[in-house]
C-alpha cells in the first residue's frame, strides 16, 4: 500500500502547482506512509460537537468573567496510547474534524477531504471528479468576483452552449458553437480578478497549495502558518460552499493537456489494464479519474454543478489538520466559519458484486519506457479484514531487507526490482506484485519467479522470526513518517474516506504482531491463486493513443490590480504575530573530534527512540569513476563470518537499516533504526566495512544490471530533458553527467579491486554525524569504540571539474524522441553564486515563475491555455563555484510549440509588473520564514548545504532582513539585469515528424543532438 499510494498520487492525481527542478538533494529519511485503519462507528455517529458552556458540570470551577473569556472546550472523541494524539469530532451539520497536534514549527499541515471521487462520476461524463477539483480554484461568486450579477449572467449562457454542443455531431457547427464559447468567455472573464485565490492563499504565508483526486477521494491541500487559522478558514469555507465555473474553457485546456500527458505515460496504461481486468463491473475499472476523450470533448457544466451540490456536502466532508494548534480553539474557529455549510442527504453507494476470478486475466500494453509487468489480485475492501493480512503479506514479500523477495531474487540479482505492495480501497483492495526484468530477460520469466515467491509465501516458506521483525520494522516506519505532518494528515484522511475505527489504527501494529504464520498461509492460499490479473508492459510504439484534439482559444486578458470586495474585507482579518527563528551552526550542532581526529558532528534527537548515524566522505564519481560500483556492489556481499543473505537478516531483526551510496562528490555510508540496537548495529556495520568478501558474478550482475539502467534511461523523456539535455547546455559534451566508465572497462573490473575500494572507504578523511537519543558523549564513545581508522587519514584525491559553457548567443538543442507533447527549456547562463542574487531571485521566483499566481502560471496556462505545466525560475547553484541559471519549462501540444516560444519569450523579457503583487509575495516569503522551523537532522544538512556554497550561516537571515525592506522596483531592476535581454539555450523534446524544425531555424542555430550526444554512449 506505501508505496502504490505514492505513486497513484504522482502519477495519476492531478498537479496545479508548478514543477521546479535541479532540486538540491540532502540524504533523508525516505517518506513511508503509514499502517492502515478500519470503521469506527463511534467516530462517525456519536461524536458530534458539543461546546460545554459555564453552565455545564464539566466546566473547571472558576469565576464567571474569566469563564466567559476562556474559548468552548469540546468533547472529543480520543484513543488511549495514540502516538498522533487524535482527536476527533463532529460538527452539527455533519463535517468531521479530525486534529493531531505537533509543536515541532508553527504551521499546519491542511486537509479538506469529500468522499467522492471518480468512482462516482457519472457514466456519461467521466472525469468530471477531476475537473471540479480544478474549477475550486476558480473563485466563488465573491472570491474574485469583480461584477457577481453581470458575469454569472454571461456564465450560464456558456453553460447551455456547452449543454447544446453535447448533442451536436456536425465538426462545422462544433466550431461555431466554440467559437462562441470563446467569444462570451472572454466578456466573462472582463468581470473577474485573475487567481485571487492563490494571491491570498500565498499571503498567508501557504505552501504546498494542491489538491488531489482520485477513486474515491478528492483532497484540497494547504500548508499554513499557525496564526493564519482564521483567514484560511475564511477562504476555504466560503470555497466550499460554492461552486463558480469561470474561466472554464482554458482550464478545460490543461485538462486535455494532462490527458494527452498520459498518454506517454506507460504507467498509466499498465493501471488503466489492472483496473479493468479486476473490477470489469465496477467503476474502479469501467472509467478513470482522468475521464474519457470524448466526454472530455464534451463538458457539462449542469453535470459538474450537480456533482458539486450532491458530494460538497458537509455531512460528507472532513477538515484534517497536523501541526502548531489548539484543539478547542482550532474547533471553535472552524465551527464559526464551518457551520453554516447545510447537510444534505448522501447517495447511497451500492457496489457492484464483481464475479470471482477463476483464471488468469493476462493483457499487454506498449510504450517507449522500459519493459516490466504488474502482478495483480482482487481482495477485500476496507470493512474486511483482508488489508491488515495483505499489509503483513506485502512486508514478508517485499521489506526492502529479508523479505521472501528481497532475498530470493533481489539479494541474488535475479531480476532488476521488484515489490509488493497493498492498496486498501472502500469496496475492494487490491494486492500487487511488480517485476523489471535484467538485461536479455524476457518478461514472462520474470513473471514466473514471482509467481514462485507468491507459492512460497502460501506454502509458508519463511521463518516464524520474520513476522515479528516485519512489524518491528513497519512500526519503526511508521515512527519516521509521523515526525511529518503530511504523513500525520494522509492517516487521518484515509480513516475518513474509508470510514476507520481510530482505535484500530492506534492498534493496527499490536493486532499486527498477533497474526499467525499459519493465518498467512491460510490467507494467502485463499487470495494469492489463479485469480490474478498479469499485465506485460512490453517495450514498442503504441499505436493506440487517444489523443484530444483542442479547439482554438483566444488569450484571456487577465486583471492583476483590482481586488474583490472579499479580499479587502479578508485583508482586514488579524492575525497574531510569528518571530522567525534561525540555525545557529555552532550552537545547535555540537562539533567535536573522536580520538581518532575523526570529526564527530552531534545532534539531539528527544522526538522518538530512533537515530541515524552518517559516515561522510567528500569523494564521489567525480574522483573515481569506478567508485559508485563499487557501492553499489556492497549489499549483494557477505563477510568472513556472514554471507549477504545473513547480513540484511540480522540488520532487519535488530530494527535497522543499512546503506551506502554515492554522488558525484561525496559518499554515504548510513545506519538508522531503533535507538536500543544501536551499539549492536555500530559493530556489525563496521564488520561489514572491514571484513567484505569479493564475489566476482555479484559484481558482473552489478554491471550488467548498471547498463541495463543507462539504456533504460534512453527511452525516459524526463532524464533526457531535464537531465541529458540540461547538463548538455551547462556544460557541453562533457560533464558529470556523460563522464562514466565505458561499457568495455566495466565488464573488466575485479571484484577484490572493488572490495579494496569498500574497505578504504574509513581511511580517507571524513566525518561522522549521530543524530539520536544518547548523550554526545555516549554516542562519541560508542562509535570511537568499533570505529576503525588507520592512524592517519589519507587525503581526499582531487575532483575532475567540468567548467560550465557560456550561453553567448541564441541556440536550439534539438533531440527527436516518439511523444505526443512537446516540450521545451530555456537555460541561461548567470554569474557565479551571489548570496545577494539568490536572496532576490527568492522574490523574482515567487512572484513571476512559481505558483498558481505566479506570471509564468497565469499567461501560460490561465490566459492562453497553452501548457499544463509550466514554470520560470532565476535558480541558484549548490556550490559557491557554479552559476545561477534563468531557467524557464513549458510542456504543450507540438501545433502550440511556436506560439508557447513566443509567449515565453515575451513574458521573461517584458515582465508584467503588479506592485501589490509583488508585495504580495514579499509578504508570503516572510511569512513562510516567520513560521518555518530547521529542526532534527535537518539542520545539519542545512549546514552541510551551507558550507558548499561558501557560508557560515542561515541564509534565510539573509533574506529575511532583505525582504523587510525590498521594494517593487527593486525587483524590476533585478529583472532587467539578470533576466531582460538574455540569449538562452533552446531546448525542444519532441517528435521530429511533428515539431515545426523551419521555425526552430529561426530561434537561433539548431543542433539536433542523437541520445548518445546526450548521455555519452548508446544501445550496442
Amino acid at each position: 500500500m506505501k508505496q502504490f499510494t505514492n505513486l497513484l498520487l504522482t502519477s495519476l492525481l492531478v498537479t496545479v502547482a508548478a514543477t521546479t527542478v535541479f532540486a538540491q538533494i540532502a540524504p533523508k529519511t525516505p517518506y513511508v506512509k503509514p499502517g492502515v485503519m478500519k470503521k469506527n462507528k463511534e467516530l462517525t455517529r456519536n461524536s458530534t460537537l458539543k461546546p460545554m458552556t459555564a453552565d455545564s458540570p464539566e466546566t473547571p470551577k472558576t469565576s464567571m468573567a474569566s469563564a466567559v473569556e476562556m474559548p468552548p472546550i469540546y468533547k472529543f472523541e480520543t484513543v488511549p496510547n495514540d502516538p498522533l494524539g487524535v482527536k476527533h469530532i463532529t460538527l452539527a451539520n455533519g463535517l468531521q474534524v479530525y486534529l493531531s497536534v505537533n509543536k515541532d514549527e508553527p504551521r499546519i499541515q491542511t486537509f479538506i477531504a469529500t468522499r467522492a471521487g471518480s468512482k462516482n462520476d457519472p457514466t456519461d461524463a467521466t472525469g468530471l471528479a477531476h475537473y471540479l477539483e480544478h474549477m475550486l480554484f476558480k473563485g466563488t461568486s465573491h472570491i474574485g468576483s469583480l461584477n457577481w450579477d453581470k458575469e454569472k449572467v454571461v456564465l450560464k449562457r456558456i453553460s447551455d452552449l456547452y449543454e447544446k454542443r453535447r448533442s451536436v455531431q456536425d465538426p462545422e457547427e462544433r466550431k461555431k458553437m466554440y467559437a462562441e464559447i470563446d467569444a462570451a468567455s472572454q466578456e466573462a472573464a472582463s468581470f473577474v480578478v485573475a487567481n485571487e485565490y492563490d494571491k491570498m492563499m500565498s499571503s498567508i504565508g501557504a505552501k504546498g497549495t494542491n489538491a488531489f483526486t482520485s477513486l474515491e477521494r478528492t483532497c484540497y491541500v494547504n500548508d499554513i502558518p499557525s496564526n493564519e487559522l482564521d483567514k484560511w478558514c475564511a477562504i476555504e469555507s466560503e470555497r466550499m460552499s460554492e461552486l463558480v465555473l469561470r474561466l472554464f474553457h482554458t482550464e478545460l485546456e490543461a485538462v486535455y493537456e494532462e490527458f494527452n500527458i498520459g498518454q506517454d505515460n506507460d504507467g498509466r496504461k499498465v493501471y488503466k489494464a489492472m483496473m479493468e481486468s479486476l473490477f470489469p463491473t465496477h467503476t474502479y475499472g469501467t472509467q478513470t479519474t482522468i475521464g474519457t476523450s470524448e466526454h472530455l470533448k464534451n463538458p457539462s457544466m449542469e453535470k459538474i454543478h450537480t456533482f458539486f451540490n450532491t458530494y460538497y456536502i458537509p455531512n460528507n466532508m472532513a477538515i484534517i489538520l497536523s501541526g502548531d494548534l489548539d484543539p478547542d480553539k482550532t474547533v471553535a474557529t472552524l465551527e464559526k466559519y464551518f457551520g453554516k455549510m447545510q447537510p444534505k442527504t448522501v447517495p447511497t453507494w451500492k457496489s457492484p458484486v464483481q464475479a470471482p476470478i477463476t483464471t488468469p486475466i493476462i493483457k499487454e500494453v506498449t510504450g517507449n519506457e522500459k519493459a516490466s509487468l504488474q502482478l495483480a489480485y482482487r481482495c477485500g475492501g476496507a470493512a474486511t479484514g483482508d488489508p491488515l493480512l495483505m499489509d503483513l503479506c506485502s512486508a514478508l514479500l517485499n521489506n526492502g531487507q529479508a523479505g521472501i523477495i528481497d532475498l530470493n531474487l533481489l539479494q541474488k540479482q535475479k531480476v532488476l526490482k521488484a515489490n509488493a505492495y497493498a492498496w486498501e480501497l472502500h469496496d475492494y483492495s487490491m494486492f500487487m506484485v511488480d517485476g523489471t526484468p535484467r538485461d536479455g530477460q524476457q518478461l514472462e520469466e520474470v513473471s514466473a519467479l514471482l509467481l514462485e515467491q507468491m507459492e512460497k509465501l502460501k506454502k509458508g516458506e519463511f521463518d516464524e522470526w520474520l513476522i515479528k521483525a516485519a512489524v518491528k520494522n513497519l512500526k519503526l516506519q511508521h515512527i519516521k513518517a509521523s515526525e511529518q505532518n503530511r504523513s500525520r494528515t494522509s492517516e487521518m484522511l484515509d480513516a475518513f474516506i474509508l470510514e476507520k475505527n481510530w482505535k484500530d489504527a492506534v492498534t493496527y501494529f499490536d493486532r499486527m504482531e498477533k497474526i499467525t504464520k499459519a493465518e498467512v498461509v491460510a490467507f494467502a492460499n485463499k487470495n494469492f491463486g489463479q485469480n490474478y490479473s498479469l499485465i506485460y508492459k512490453r517495450q514498442g510504439e503504441d499505436k493506440n493513443v487517444a489523443k484530444v484534439e483542442k479547439p482554438k482559444i483566444t488569450p484571456i486578458k487577465l486583471n492583476r490590480t483590482d481586488e474583490s470586495a472579499f479580499q479587502q474585507n479578508f485583508k482586514k482579518i488579524a492575525s497574531g504575530a510569528l518571530t522567525p527563528k534561525f540555525i545557529d551552526f555552532k550552537k545547535d550542532i555540537a562539533n567535536s573530534k573522536l580520538p581518532s581526529g575523526v570529526g564527530f558532528d552531534y545532534i539531539h534527537n528527544s522526538l522518538n527512540p530512533t537515530f541515524d548515524l552518517y559516515y561522510t566522505l567528500d569523494m564521489g564519481k567525480n574522483h573515481d569513476r569506478t567508485l559508485p560500483i563499487a557501492i553499489k556492489l556492497l549489499p549483494y556481499l557477505g563477510t568472513d563470518k556472514y554471507t549477504a543473505d545473513q547480513l540484511q537478516q540480522e540488520f532487519f531483526k535488530l530494527g535497522l537499516s543499512f546503506d551506502v551510496f554515492s554522488s558525484d562528490d561525496r559518499v554515504y555510508v548510513n545506519l538508522n533504526g531503533l535507538e536500543e540496537s544501536f551499539e549492536e548495529g555500530v559493530k556489525l556495520f563496521e564488520h561489514i566495512l572491514q571484513n567484505v568478501q569479493p564475489d566476482q558474478t555479484s559484481l558482473d550482475n552489478v554491471v550488467a544490471d548498471v547498463l541495463k539502467s543507462r539504456y533504460d534511461a534512453l527511452n525516459d523523456k524526463r532524464t533526457i530533458l531535464r537531465a541529458g539535455m540540461a547538463n548538455y547546455a551547462k556544460y557541453g559534451k562533457t560533464s558529470a553527467f556523460t563522464d562514466n566508465i565505458s561499457e568495455e572497462d566495466l565488464k573488466k573490473l575485479k571484484a577484490a579491486d572493488m572490495v579494496a575500494k569498500i574497505k578504504s572507504i574509513t581511511s580517507f578523511e571524513h566525518t561522522i554525524f549521530y543524530y539520536g537519543t544518547k548523550t554526545n558523549d555516549d554516542a562519541k564513545k560508542i562509535v570511537a569504540k568499533h570505529h576503525i581508522t588507520p592512524a592517519k587519514l589519507t587525503p581526499v584525491p582531487a575532483e575532475t571539474k567540468y567548467p560550465e559553457v557560456a550561453t553567448d548567443k541564441n541556440k536550439v538543442l534539438f533531440v527527436n524522441f516518439p511523444m505526443v507533447q512537446a516540450e521545451l527549456m530555456m537555460m541561461s547562463k548567470g554569474e557565479k553564486y551571489d548570496v545577494n542574487k539568490k536572496v532576490m531571485a527568492d522574490l523574482y521566483n515567487d512572484y513571476f515563475g512559481s505558483g498558481l499566481s505566479s506570471i509564468m502560471f497565469q499567461e501560460i496556462r490561465e490566459a492562453k491555455a497553452l501548457a499544463y505545466s509550466t514554470f520560470a525560475q532565476y535558480a541558484a547553484p549548490q556550490y559557491a563555484d557554479r552559476s545561477h541559471y534563468m531557467m524557464a519549462y513549458v510542456g504543450t501540444q507540438v501545433d502550440k510549440l511556436q506560439e508557447a516560444v513566443k509567449s515565453v519569450q515575451t513574458i521573461v523579457n517584458e515582465m508584467p509588473v503588479s506592485a501589490a503583487q509583488i508585495e504580495n509575495a514579499r509578504g508570503s516569503i516572510m511569512k513562510k520564514i516567520e513560521s518555518e522551523r530547521i529542526t532534527k537532522s535537518a539542520i545539519y544538512w542545512t549546514y552541510q548545504n551551507a558550507k558548499k556554497l561558501g557560508l557560515d550561516h542561515d541564509v534565510r537571515s539573509d533574506a529575511y532582513a532583505k525582504m523587510k525592506v525590498v521594494t517593487p522596483e527593486e525587483l524590476v531592476k533585478f529583472q532587467q539585469e539578470n533576466v531582460k535581454g538574455r540569449t538562452y539555450t533552446f531546448l525542444v523534446l519532441g517528435d521530429k515528424t511533428k515539431v515545426d524544425m523551419a521555425y526552430l531555424k529561426t530561434i537561433g542555430e539548431v543542433e539536433e543532438l542523437s541520445l548518445k550526444d546526450v548521455f555519452g554512449y548508446a544501445r550496442p
